[in-house]
């Protein structure tokens, strides 16, 4: 009984160590994940034109091609683009975003630049204030009594003719044609975004204002939508002014006929430089200035006018946090 008893005990002993070696605390845990790119597929669009080499009344005095029949404004050589009153594009440039990416975005709107990233400064016609007017050389008959009405040239400074002046055709004179005054500067082209009437071209660009942000998953054409450039010279608003500038883009620097502007009780010959936009820009524009120095800008205090109209832009769509 005894042995029995010893024997009993050292199996249950040995039956809890093999147990142990079968039974364990276990924990544990697992996960897997995978993901794409997220979209993007932002198409940001500057399509049309605002200026043309020709224009049809059959279009409203709207961009036409070159050499196509009645134009009622052309210019001489195909692709030299002009403007002129009576024409207008109201079809215009168009500014618009689209897509619906998975990514919050921003839009700015900001000047076109070149390669060398010098910036296109947008620029007006300008006629700044003053009295002008053309001298024509005067091939008629005058007398000691009515020569004091017409103008002597000297060094580029016409003058009123003196009653001594020869009248037997041996002195050069010249008569004041088109006078026309501006109380302030003139600007002839009128812009509008959309239907929104802009002083002048500056006021396009603030105009042509986007919503900022958009939240991921928005459709960009209904977030940002689209805006459109337009622009006319209305005819018939000024003619004197409209007159001026147009002798101003012909004026070949013959004395038989220039364009003048007053200056006291003289007029002084205008003439015609192509300068940067502005410093550094990476346009040029023809202005019209007076003075003994050639201006360097269109902002110069000589320049008396802007002959050339641009407008440029550049939109960019961009990922934010």
């Amino acid at each position: 009984m005894r042995a029995a008893g010893f024997l009993l005990v050292g199996v249950m002993l040995t039956a809890s160590v093999v147990s142990g070696t079968y039974a364990k605390y276990v924990t544990q845990d697992s996960t897997q994940d995978t993901a794409r790119v997220a979209k993007f597929g932002v198409v940001a669009t500057v399509s049309g034109d605002l200026f043309g080499d020709s224009y049809a009344a059959a279009d409203g005095n709207s961009i036409q091609a070159w050499g196509a029949n009645s134009p009622t404004v052309s210019a001489a050589t195909k692709t030299e683009k002009v403007v002129a009153p009576g024409t207008k594009n109201d079809k215009g440039l168009t500014i618009s975003v689209t897509g619906t990416p998975e990514v919050s975005t921003a839009l700015t709107f900001g000047d076109a630049k070149d390669a060398s990233d010098k910036t296109y400064v947008n620029t007006d016609i300008v006629l700044n204030s003053g009295d002008y007017g053309v001298m024509v050389e005067y091939k008629g008959t005058v007398t000691s009594d009515t020569v004091t009405s017409y103008y002597k040239l000297t060094d580029g400074t016409y003058s009123l003719a003196p009653a001594n002046t020869a009248v037997d055709g041996s002195v050069k004179l010249y008569q004041l044609k088109d006078a026309a005054n501006a109380a302030s500067a003139y600007l002839p082209v009128k812009w509008k975004v959309d239907t929104t009437e802009c002083a002048n071209v500056a006021d396009v660009k603030t105009a042509l204002t986007f919503t900022t942000t958009a939240v991921p998953n928005s459709d960009l054409s209904t977030t940002y939508g689209s805006k459109t450039v337009t622009w006319e010279w209305p005819i018939d608003t000024n003619d004197g002014l409209d007159t001026i500038l147009g002798n101003m883009i012909s004026d070949s620097g013959d004395d038989n006929f220039a364009v003048v502007k007053k200056s006291g009780d003289n007029y002084v010959a205008i003439k015609y430089q192509e300068v940067n936009a502005d410093t550094d820009s990476a346009n040029k524009v023809q202005v019209a200035y007076t003075g003994a120095t050639a201006p360097t800008k269109m902002s110069d205090s000589s320049v008396c006018a802007v002959l050339t109209v641009s407008f440029g832009a550049k939109l960019t769509v961009t990922q934010v946090d």
